[in-house]
């Protein structure tokens, strides 16, 4: 960076002032009052070189050479912008400098279009701590108008601190400031300053040397090679304006015209709509006028000239207006627009480029798609290719999406440098990137990484083949590898050059490893195998899900993104399994290269994918496993031919040879491949040419589709090949095998002598036939290492069973010959067979109905061990503290051990051991000694132990007990919703256990394992087969390239089929909620047109209802209010129903603990007798204190001496209405009753009048606007919101509202409230207050009056309000009010919308409704 001196030394060589001395104001400006920016600033003058100062802003002040060039011009002096324009122009503005790296250059002074902009840099600062990100905001502003110039002058040679500057306006009446939010300023003197008789000619003397400076920046080049951008932004504006945009058309420079800013910007806009001969001096003064200009007829003839050269060429013109309709509502929308518009005759390749990325920085891939990568673009394919990375990069994935249907060419120009860059531009805080940064970012790491997360058993696909001929796969092409010796070697030793053999796999899974949900799903569409990406994408989203720590909103998200996923692959694989089972099952097992060697189930299995695993077609493809071609046997048959085999002939059923087409998939357990050693299924066993990959099954042998009937040798080799006759024929040996062990544990051993009889040691050969399958299961495990191996052969609980099992056996057995541990080796013997019997539960688990059931027996034990530990908590304390008291001073740490768990233990079983906790020595009950050592100690007696235990069995055997019933209970009920799918899940493991089981059965198995051993070492030894692939057992095929190629293409022709089917389907929900909609709003048309001629009437009627109508609940019945004599007749017509008060009859008054009568809706009337109803009298303590606002308590008083007060009157002496708007209520000894009827509860409560206690409700409503300011509608009415609070004593929102006091007016009660709940008036600006105060003048429209559902109302007190309606229909009044309501009144205060589904306090819902159908508004 240069330093001060070397700058310093820059502009005094090069930048002179008119008289041809060094320029004498330079450096920075440090802006005063509490503005903390800090900008460059020269004096130059107006015939200084461009060129010199372009080199002073790039190599000194260090700003990098912009993408575009933003020149916002207009009105130079203040002027005012409608509120939504204002904002729209200063978000777009910045929004177009920020992504696209653009300078901003504007007149630089505190006034007129310069102070927006200025306003929109100080916005933006407010977010953006980073200095760096600041945006370019150039000012061009001449020396002679600016004010308090003098402190920017250099006082001494050489002095270049900051030049303080204050930019706070004063009583100068000439002259203007500089901006304090511009970041550089080019002070331009012409000679002329402010003591000239007229100041104003100064302005715009600048123009000239911005323009040439604007100019001489459009004609630099950026990085891509490629000249930088200019547009031209008009504010407002005058006559200068005018000549700005006349010269931007003639040097070919578009643009932007502010439509609705005033000015000549507006009749600019309207000229832009006519021809040029149809303006004429007459049209141009008329539309001056409109504009609120000056007329000057001098100049009007010039002006029409300009006007005319200015609108000649409209692709260079854009119009940016806020009407909603427009696409370019936003400014900086209207700015790509018109640079795209200004160069799309442009031939030059380089500038199309520049366009395409300019929409990329915008993110516009609509504009994109139809301006620039249409039918007639000619766009290079590398390029494309290289913006498609960049895109990426940046995670716009609908570029992405629009990049893929243009047709990338990914297969030419995605090299390997590519994708490296790719994984390095990566978000940083995501896992895989932060392993991958201790790495060297190389492809080689990221398949190492890759490795950790998806098992060993996964082979990398980035490293090169050790051997030129190899089939193992590699990602990168190395055809071109050697021919580029010259060019620059990745890590891995391939040249960046080198293609990738499928980069939509590569660009996939970099996808899916950063999460880039958008982008992954458009790559998803274009790829082949499908089917195993979405199941592969599944397998990885859950694995980095698992590892986001704290994060839970990305794993929530990625774990949502899998199951995605994995209903993607479910839909595919059964529409590839509709159109051809075979061919499904081939993609089912087909080994993935691509995916380091998977298959699709094995990575569903891998990925705990149940639902995919359970669908139809994949259990199909199971039970084809596991019956191989037998077909409907019954398990009986199964069993009898496998023991005696010439009942094959007479009971087994075989499927015919045409049919078996999947099953011959998969019907042998061996395949010997020249690579190595793999355990594969291979075709039928009639074709013996396929020794590697699936059969053509569209193109059987003929011979063989003619021989329909197998030969016995045949059906004899299938029966006993089969997994499902390998298992019952286990099952049946197995239980021989128990009768065996239990008749040795039994009968057989002899704890006298040492004898081993000849069942004994048949016993042990058994076993260790067992022993031997065990090894055999562990060698043929999915890894690489025997390490790995074992640890994943131990994962399984069953498998330690077995290791429990063959370690007692066997150690039990070697016990066996020494006399003195023949008990322990019975023991063991005993443990082992326990063991062993327990290995039937998971022998059955492929049963359908078993098998659910011990699935939720897994779940349960699960519970049980958690439960435990609860348990060992109780134990311990109860135990330790026992023995302490029953026992103290024992030494014994046996006897210690014993004592604290045995007894405790038992006793949650019934064994109450009363004899020794409540030990007394005279019942001698309780044999003991403290003498005698063959006896066990006397506790000691202690009254502190029984009731110890009598509270350990409370909670123990009352409370624990009930607690593990519970946890089993709600586990069944979760599992029971699930338990086929993960018994379906599960059921893979058996079944493919047995499916490479040698076929003869325990204890002949040792033949097959003298089998497999020998061929074992004639390949490895003899034939010399050295195989990169690790000795795996699974189920998975190999194809070769054309077969995958062809099975490829079909999977993705279907895949494509049900993406589109599915959307279709979507569009078709969407459709018919359209349908639905449109009906409705036929509907209320029709009723509006009908009901037409009858509004007046309805307006009337619906005024006439708003004083009869009382608000209810869901829940609602109906009584006639009771009447007095002499009641008036009109008062009952106008209350004749009165819906029954719900909320008052809550179960407990609020604010107390206070339990009410339940009252049901049939006894809530007080002409329905009720004998037996009591209810308790409450009134709350400030109540009864008889505080000013409350009557006194009249319950403490007898009948005869209980004072009167005025009902159903206005009370003179308190000054309170004691009359009801409801009807008028009856008095039972001196206390009102509620003309309601029953509330369960009497007295007063939380209320201070007998009686009605009335109360004002404001309901303050506007109209609900979207940004754009218009009124938002649903089912094609408007929405209206209202003011809501949060009251402090429920938490519940309300309307504003509250006691009418004494004497006071219902008006001014509602102001009131209004005022300490909502909005604090004092605190208002004056002209707001005022907007207020007329609004609350107009005395509202009364929405209700009459009683409220309160929780607060009892039999002898409740409330009765009047709910007024103040609406702002033009939304100024609140429209910068900042609710601030008084301290103690509310939590809360917010414009809430009003709709149906509000749960507000007491019956304001009812209010809220009754205002929107007074509006006409949607409820």
């Amino acid at each position: 960076m240069p330093t001060v001196s070397e700058i310093d030394s820059f502009i005094r060589n090069n930048i002179k002032q008119r008289n041809g001395d060094p320029t004498d104001a330079y450096g920075q400006i440090e802006f005063g009052n509490n503005n903390a920016n800090i900008a460059a600033y020269v004096k130059v003058s107006d015939t200084t070189s461009v060129e010199i100062i372009y080199q002073l802003m790039t190599k000194h002040w260090k700003l990098k050479t912009p993408n575009l060039i933003i020149s916002v011009t207009g009105g130079a002096k203040n002027f005012s912008l409608r509120k939504r324009l204002k904002e729209v122009f200063r978000r777009s503005l910045i929004k177009a400098s920020e992504t696209t790296g653009a300078w901003i250059t504007t007149g630089g002074t505190r006034a007129g279009v310069m102070k927006h902009v200025g306003k929109a840099v100080e916005e933006y600062a407010a977010i953006k701590d980073d200095e760096r990100q600041r945006v370019v905001t150039i000012g061009v502003v001449p020396w002679g108008v600016l004010r308090k110039r003098d402190v920017l002058l250099n006082q001494l040679p050489g002095n270049q601190a900051p030049k303080v500057y204050d930019a706070e306006e004063g009583f100068e009446s000439s002259g203007t400031l500089l901006d304090h939010n511009h970041s550089h300023f080019i002070l331009v003197d012409n000679g002329m300053d402010d003591s000239i008789d007229n100041p104003e000619d100064i302005y715009g003397t600048e123009i000239r040397l911005r323009t040439a400076l604007e100019g001489h920046i459009g004609r630099q080049q950026t990085s891509r090679r490629v000249n930088v951008l200019i547009v031209c932004v008009i504010v407002q504006g005058g006559p200068n304006s005018l000549e700005t945009v006349a010269a931007s058309i003639r040097h070919n420079t578009p643009v932007v015209l502010v439509e609705g800013s005033g000015g000549w910007a507006d009749v600019l806009a309207s000229a832009s709509t006519m021809r040029p001969r149809q303006i004429n001096r007459d049209t141009l003064a008329e539309m001056i006028s409109d504009c609120g200009m000056e007329v000057k007829e001098d100049h009007l003839d010039c002006w029409t000239e300009v006007v005319k050269e200015c609108i000649s060429n409209k692709d260079l013109l854009k119009v940016f207006s806020l009407d909603p309709t427009d696409l370019s509502r936003d400014l900086d929308i209207a700015i790509l627009e018109v640079l795209l518009k200004a160069t799309s005759n442009d031939a030059d390749l380089a500038q199309t480029q520049q366009q395409l990325q300019l929409a990329i920085a915008w993110n516009r891939s609509d504009i994109a798609q139809s301006h620039i990568l249409n039918d007639d673009a000619c766009i290079p394919k590398r390029a494309i290719a290289k913006l498609f990375c960049e895109v990426l990069e940046g995670n716009k994935h609908e570029f992405c999406r629009v990049f893929l249907n243009f047709g990338v060419d990914l297969k030419a120009y995605f090299t390997v440098k590519d994708l490296h860059s790719l994984y390095k531009s990566a978000p940083r805080n995501l896992v895989f990137y932060k392993k991958l940064c201790k790495r060297d970012f190389s492809l080689q790491s990221v398949g190492e990484l890759l490795l950790d997360y998806l098992g060993q058993s996964y082979i990398s696909i980035y490293k090169k083949r050790r051997r030129k001929v190899s089939t193992k796969y590699c990602a990168v092409c190395e055809e071109n590898n050697r021919s580029n010796t010259s060019v620059t070697q990745s890590v891995e030793g391939w040249s960046y050059r080198c293609k990738l053999d499928d980069p939509y796999r590569e660009i996939f899974q970099w996808a899916i490893v950063f999460n880039y949900r958008e982008i992954a799903m458009h790559v998803f569409e274009y790829m082949y195998g499908s089917t195993q990406a979405a199941i592969m994408a599944s397998r990885m989203l859950k694995v980095l899900a698992s590892q986001m720590g704290r994060d839970q909103e990305t794993r929530l998200q990625m774990e949502a993104d899998a199951s995605e996923y994995e209903t993607l692959a479910m839909g595919i694989f059964a529409k590839c399994f509709t159109e051809n089972r075979s061919k499904s099952f081939s993609l089912l097992i087909a080994k993935l290269p691509k995916w380091g060697g998977y298959t699709c189930l094995q990575v569903a299995i891998k990925a705990d994918d149940k639902r995919f695993v359970s669908s139809p077609a994949v259990q199909k493809f199971f039970d084809e496993i596991w019956t191989s071609k037998l077909s409907g046997n019954h398990s009986l048959h199964i069993i009898l031919a496998g023991l005696i085999p010439p009942l094959i002939l007479m009971t087994i059923g075989f499927s015919e040879k045409e049919d078996d087409e999947a099953s011959g998939a998969v019907e042998n357990r061996a395949l010997e491949e020249e690579d190595g050693m793999e355990l594969q299924p291979v075709p039928n066993i009639e074709d013996e040419e396929h020794n590697a990959g699936i059969p053509d099954f569209n193109n059987p042998d003929p011979k063989l589709a003619a021989q329909r009937e197998y030969s016995f040798v045949q059906k004899l080799v299938i029966f006993y090949d089969a997994p499902i006759v390998t298992f019952w024929l286990n099952v049946v040996f197995f239980l021989v095998y128990l009768g065996l062990f239990a008749f040795v544990v039994l009968s057989d051993f002899q704890l006298d002598k040492v004898s081993v009889s000849l069942w004994e040691y048949l016993l042990l050969a058994w076993t260790s036939t067992f022993l031997l399958e065990e090894f055999r299961e562990v060698i043929t495990q999915e890894a690489r290492y025997l390490q790995e191996k074992i640890l994943i052969h131990m994962k399984q609980a069953w498998n330690v069973m077995d290791l429990v099992n063959f370690v007692s056996f066997y150690v039990g057995f070697g016990l066996r010959y020494d006399i003195r541990y023949l008990e322990v080796s019975l023991t063991l013997y005993a443990i082992a067979f326990m063991v062993q019997c327990i290995r039937l539960v998971r022998i059955f688990a492929v049963h359908p109905l078993l098998g659910p059931k011990i699935i939720m027996v897994g779940k349960m034990l699960k519970d049980l061990l958690f439960f435990l530990f609860i348990v060992i908590v109780f134990l311990m304390a109860y135990g330790v503290a026992s023995q302490a008291l029953l026992y103290p001073g024992q030494t014994d740490l046996l006897e210690i051990v014993i004592g604290i768990i045995y007894r405790p233990y038992w006793q949650i079983y019934g064994e109450l051991f009363l004899n020794e906790i409540n030990y007394d020595s005279n019942l001698n009950d309780f044999k003991c000694s403290d003498v005698d050592v063959g006896l066990p100690r006397c506790p000691r007696s202690t009254p502190v132990v029984p009731i110890m235990s009598a509270l350990y069995m409370l909670f123990a055997n009352v409370l624990l007990l009930n607690l593990l019933i519970a946890m089993f209970s709600y586990t069944f009920e979760k599992v029971e919703s699930r338990n086929k799918e993960i018994w379906m899940f599960q059921r893979y493991k058996l079944i493919t256990d047995y499916y490479f089981r040698p076929p003869l059965v325990p204890p002949f198995i040792i033949l097959s394992h003298i089998h497999l051993l020998l061929s074992f070492v004639f390949r490895k030894i003899v034939c010399g087969s050295d195989s990169d692939e690790p000795f795996r057992r699974t189920l998975k095929t190999s194809l070769d390239s054309e077969r995958w190629r062809v099975l490829s293409q079909w999977e993705h022709w279907h895949a494509n089929e049900f993406v589109r089917e599915k959307r279709q389907d979507d569009g078709n929900k969407v459709d018919q909620q359209l349908k639905k909609i449109n009906f409705r709003m036929d509907l209320e048309a029709r009723k509006r047109v009908s009901s037409h001629n009858q509004m007046n009437k309805l307006i009337k009627r619906r005024f006439n209802q708003l004083e009869r109508m009382i608000s209810g609940t869901p829940k609602k019945s109906t009584t006639k209010a009771p009447t007095t004599p002499g009641t008036p007749k009109s008062r009952n017509i106008v209350r004749d129903e009165l819906p029954v008060h719900v909320k008052a009859r809550c179960a407990f008054y609020p604010d107390s603990d206070q339990k009410k009568v339940v009252v049901p809706d049939d006894k809530v009337s007080w002409k329905v007798e009720w004998k037996d109803y009591n209810p308790p009298v409450y009134t709350h303590p400030t109540v009864a204190a008889h505080p000013p606002w409350a009557d006194e308590d009249l319950e403490k008083y007898d009948v005869e001496s209980r004072p009167e007060l005025p009902y159903n009157i206005f009370d003179q002496t308190e000054k309170v209405l004691r009359k009801s708007h409801t009807a008028t209520y009856l008095v039972i000894d001196g206390i009102p009753r509620n003309p309601m009827g029953r509330s369960g509860i009497q007295g007063r409560g939380l209320l201070g009048r007998y009686g009605p206690n009335h109360a004002a409700d404001t309901v303050v409503t506007r109209w609900k606007r979207n940004a754009t300011g218009d009124i938002m509608k649903i089912d094609d009415k408007p929405v209206l919101e209202f003011v809501a609070i949060r009251r402090e004593d429920t938490g519940e929102w309300a309307i504003p509202g509250g006691m009418v006091g004494p004497g006071e007016p219902v008006s001014q009660t509602l102001k009131r409230e209004f005022g300490e709940e909502a909005l604090d008036l004092e605190g208002v600006d004056v002209v707001e207050r005022q907007n207020i105060e007329i609004l609350f003048k107009s005395g509202g429209l009364e929405l209700y009056r009459g009683y409220c559902d309160d929780h607060r109302n009892t039999d002898n007190a409740w409330v009765e309000t009047v709910a007024c309606n103040f609406h702002d229909e033009i939304g100024d009044a609140f429209s910068n009010v900042v609710f601030s309501p008084r301290e103690g009144e509310t939590r809360a205060v917010s414009w809430v919308e009003v709709n149906h589904k509000l749960k507000l306090f007491a019956s304001h819902n009812e209010y809220l409704k009754k205002s929107a159908q007074l509006h006409n508004a949607y409820f």
